[in-house]
């Protein structure tokens, strides 16, 4: 019996991991610095990337200037149409379906259904101009033939 009481107690007595390496607080220490190393290095390449993409995006945006200092009046239209498209589908977006909108709210009943009236008129003006050589050589004298 004492042999295995003798045998725990060696054992205790000895520091753990065989003393080569401090025992497991000294591995503990290891890998802490690793994981530090490997941290850094990983913000090291964080921090070239995004410097990389502040560079990229100024360099576009110094082209995309120069392109409109180039071509002013198409920089002007084209800004009208995307402003225009956009307030056009914020306001799409935000408009209610069933609610009336201000123009039908305040606009007289007959400008209201002038598009009614204007496509009678606009067929009547479409015939009109397709007989008007018929209509223009009716009115000219006979004496003026036509050839």
């Amino acid at each position: 019996m004492a042999s295995g009481k003798e045998g725990r107690f060696q054992e205790r007595g000895r520091p753990r991991g065989g003393g080569r390496n401090g025992g497991m607080g000294g591995s503990l220490h290891e890998v802490g610095d690793r994981i530090r190393e490997k941290a850094g290095e990983s913000a090291e390449r964080l921090r070239e990337r995004y410097e990389d993409a502040g560079d990229e995006l100024a360099r576009r945006y110094h082209q995309a200037e120069g392109l409109m200092a180039h071509n002013p009046t198409t920089s002007i239209v084209i800004g009208f149409g995307l402003g225009f498209g956009l307030g056009l589908f914020v306001t799409t977006m935000l408009a209610g379906r069933e609610r009336e909108s201000w123009a039908q709210r305040y606009t007289p009943d007959r400008l209201r259904r002038l598009p009614e009236s204007l496509h009678g008129t606009l067929e009547q003006l479409a015939e009109t101009v397709r007989h008007l050589p018929d209509a223009i050589r009716e009115h000219m004298p006979s004496t003026m033939g036509w050839r």
